[in-house]
């Protein structure tokens, strides 16, 4: 009566003749070699009707172990999720321990890395540039000749540029934001300088009387 094994390399259901029980014997898939078991023990049968005396161990990838259970136990382990891929198995018919997934190939799905999204970028706002308005007060100050026009240009100027800079704000309107801002600014200081020379010249001419 042939003994049915399975190749701790590659998971697959593998008949040797009597002969070989307690021998070495070699996978013609994978050329795995492994221990075969002893003959059947009377008693101990496996779901396909076969006897299965070994008895099984677990080690978890922390390394702690357990067992020895028998092979329905194990699958009782498997069908409660208490066994994962990362665990090794070992029985008294193979002593080498293997992959859990190599025994239960439903477990092998679990092994797979699971796909990697790519993270969202990140939206940022960046508000529209108001160089034209800047502008448009800059020359207004010198057309009127009023320095509020000038100082709301080279105010808003500045704090624009600083906003575009920090990319806030669309750097497309920098030019005439300067532009503006320059142009408001020489406006708004030359008023000063004006109304600074005819005070002076106002408080000189009263010290002459």
């Amino acid at each position: 009566m042939p003994i049915e094994t399975t190749c701790p390399g590659c998971g697959r259901k593998l008949q040797v003749g009597e002969e070989h029980a307690g021998k070495q014997a070699r996978c013609p898939l994978c050329n795995e070699i492994y221990s075969v078991p002893s003959s059947p023990v009377e008693g101990a049968t496996t779901p396909g009707g076969q006897a299965d005396p070994s008895q099984w161990r677990m080690r978890t990838p922390e390394g702690q172990m357990y067992g020895p259970v028998s092979k329905s136990d194990l699958d009782a382990w498997v069908a409660e999720g208490r066994v994962s891929s990362d665990c090794m198995l070992s029985s008294e018919a193979n002593t080498n321990w293997v992959h859990a997934d190599a025994v239960y190939a439903a477990l092998t799905e679990a092994r797979k890395p699971s796909p990697v999204v790519p993270p969202r970028p990140v939206e940022r706002y960046i508000a529209g540039h108001r160089g034209g308005l800047i502008l448009a007060l800059g020359i207004i100050s010198w057309v009127v000749s009023c320095p509020i026009f000038g100082i709301c240009a080279w105010v808003m100027g500045s704090a624009d540029l600083r906003e575009m800079r920090g990319g806030r704000m669309d750097a497309g309107g920098t030019g005439l934001t300067q532009a503006g801002q320059i142009i408001g600014m020489l406006h708004a200081m030359l008023t000063i300088v004006v109304i600074v020379v005819f005070v002076f010249v106002l408080l000189l001419g009263v010290g002459w009387r």
